[in-house]
């Protein structure tokens, strides 16, 4: 026999029912917003508070005890709304299960606490986002930790900041479990989730805390520093003495310039005497808060970002105003809290122009660690360009190799030369530097010796790569980035028939977007793009290979490329309206003749469903 259940009443507009989980009311002229579900019995209490209708369910974060009577809640037409980076896990969480890996287990996130069966869902909770009803707006903060994609949500109610904070702490001190703090085989990398989400937290004048198991905290200073003071001495025992990573201060490197070397990517700080800053780069806190997506591919996982440093350059290093931030290169690791600083501190992006189009229209090309956020670009280098800022001059160059969207910014501050070099270089203790090499980065083989003479050209005295920061770099060590860049070349031209970069890229034919959004009775506009890589014109003859019922203007095409030309063909895709995807996702395909050779179909493509 189950215990009768009964409202706590915390203030005028907000309510607390005890269920499988705590789920809140929070109620406007008789409509309620429910912070949570738990089993759904609250339904049958609503009447008792003076609700009529339940407006919308927001979750905090994914677990069944959160929400395993989401399906009565979608019964009665209940829209449920619930963390973006979770939703899969609501709404395909009968794939999820699968699909999921069970044997050879070194995944141990706690996503088998996921739901069953699929849950209709009315919309996404975006991280730094709004969701608004009636007089109420929840702001939407990430709080990683107990799940990776869970989240507080913050609403004044009745004068009051009031933080729903899911299971990100129970009491003062206390957390509700430890093993949902682990993601990783024998990691501590949850823990460090939850410490750098207790310190934003605490820089969002919560007065009351809210959580999903646990009793309210109206002391939320005392309750988020003791939680956080007791993670982070665990944390510590578990590291041998490492800090975590909100607590390591910034590297200087010269009075104007300081690293971020603890960074997933490292991200650097220019510095002017005015208070203005440029960022280059700016991505994941650290490697551990960076790996859940990159490692958890079975879970279809996304990057996350959580904002971190910020906080200190202002008080400890009088930084006023970040003026722009540029990217070394497009790849997610340094780049994904650049929509952040965007869309929050009107931070502009300033990039090689090569990088425009991969930033805005991240969808379009099938290459290595692109961000899924779109990034607007301000203003764009061409290649040689000088960037003059706050007295301070660089000169910016495309510096191809680990990626060809790269660019290389070289300057001379405080009396140093300096060079801010992405992930092209890496000068060993002992050695000379590897060039850096992802095929599937747009590579040719020559790519790595027109980066090399650049550094050959500048020798910079101070180094400040992706992932490393060297100071004292002599003249030898570009000379060994040369000489090896030129035998890596020499390698590509042995071992590859013909032509080399025909082997060295992976998309030298691409349907482009490589990623479409449709709808059944849509039309795509899609092109098929190809590289000539030959010393001589070649044809190319191409058509879409398409699902039975899809329709295609022209059927086929045909290219005529001059040497070492790029051309491309574009096609009008039409879908039915009566086309029904029977996943969320179908791929098309491109048959290729090149030069006469029947290729057969080496480039794809992807068609979502938008729903």
């Amino acid at each position: 026999m189950s215990a009768q259940r009964t409202w706590q009443r915390l203030s005028d507009h907000l309510y607390l029912f005890e269920d499988t989980c705590n789920v809140y009311a929070v109620i406007d002229d008789g409509e309620a917003v429910l912070v949570d579900f738990g089993s759904g019995a609250v339904l049958d209490h609503l009447g008792e508070i003076g609700v009529r209708r339940v407006r919308a369910i927001l979750h905090t974060h994914h677990h069944r005890d959160q929400c395993q009577g989401d399906l009565r809640a979608a019964a009665e037409g209940i829209p449920i709304y619930v963390p973006e980076h979770e939703r899969r896990l609501f709404e395909h969480a009968e794939l999820f299960w699968a699909s999921k890996q069970l044997f050879d287990m070194y995944n141990v996130r706690n996503t088998y606490f996921s739901l069953t069966h699929n849950v209709p869902v009315a919309g996404s909770l975006h991280d730094f986002g709004t969701w608004s009803a009636g007089t109420f707006a929840f702001d939407i903060l990430p709080a990683p930790g107990h799940s990776y994609g869970s989240l507080t949500l913050l609403v004044s109610v009745d004068g009051k900041r009031v933080a729903f904070t899911g299971d990100l702490l129970y009491a003062a001190g206390k957390v509700i479990t430890m093993y949902d703090l682990q993601y990783n085989y024998g990691a501590v990398d949850g823990v460090e989730f939850a410490i750098l989400s207790l310190t934003n937290l605490a820089q969002r004048g919560a007065q009351l805390l809210c959580p999903s198991h646990g009793q309210p905290m109206d002391d939320p200073e005392n309750a988020i520093r003791q939680t956080r003071e007791n993670l982070a001495g665990f944390y510590r025992l578990m590291t041998g003495g490492v800090q975590p990573v909100d607590e390591i201060d910034f590297v200087p490197v010269l009075p104007h310039v300081l690293a971020a070397t603890y960074a997933c990517a490292y991200f650097y700080v220019i510095m002017s005497d005015s208070g203005k800053a440029l960022l280059v780069d700016y991505g994941s806190p650290n490697f551990a808060l960076f790996a859940p997506a990159n490692r958890y591919f079975e879970d279809f996982e996304l990057v996350r970002f959580v904002e971190h440093s910020l906080g200190r350059l202002r008080k400890q290093y009088g930084v006023q105003k970040i003026e722009a931030v540029l990217p070394s290169h497009y790849h997610d690791d340094h780049i994904n809290g650049i929509p952040y600083l965007q869309e929050h501190l009107g931070v502009e992006c300033w990039a090689y122009e090569n990088m425009r189009d991969i930033l805005e229209n991240n969808r379009g090309e099938l290459i290595g660690c692109v961000l899924p956020t779109p990034i607007k670009v301000h203003r764009t280098f061409h290649d040689g360009e000088r960037l003059c800022w706050e007295g301070l001059e660089f000169t910016i160059h495309h510096t191809p190799g680990h990626a060809d969207y790269h660019m290389g910014m070289f300057g001379n501050i405080d009396g140093h030369s300096i060079a801010f070099s992405g992930d092209n270089i890496f000068p060993p203790p002992n050695g000379s530097p590897i060039p850096s090499l992802i095929y599937r980065n747009h590579v040719h083989k020559t790519s790595h010796q027109q980066t090399a003479r650049l550094y050959l050209e500048y020798q910079p005295e101070i180094l400040c790569t992706g992932h490393d920061l060297k100071r004292e770099v002599g003249p030898q060590v570009y000379q060994a980035f040369a000489q090896n860049a030129a035998q890596m070349t020499h390698h590509f031209e042995a071992l590859l028939p013909g032509e080399a970069n025909f082997g060295l890229e992976p998309s030298w034919t691409q349907i482009y977007p490589y990623q479409s959004l449709a709808k059944p009775g849509d039309t795509l506009n899609l092109q098929v793009r190809v590289n000539n890589y030959l010393n001589h014109a070649a044809d190319a003859e191409m058509s879409l290979v398409l699902p039975g019922s899809w329709t295609v203007t022209p059927a086929s095409a045909q290219l005529n490329l001059a040497a070492e030309q790029r051309g491309a063909v574009s096609f009008r895709v039409h879908i039915p309206p009566d086309f029904v995807f029977a996943y969320p996702r179908v791929a098309i395909a491109a048959d290729v003749t090149f030069d006469r050779r029947r290729l057969g179909q080496i480039a794809e493509a992807t068609v979502e469903e938008v729903r």
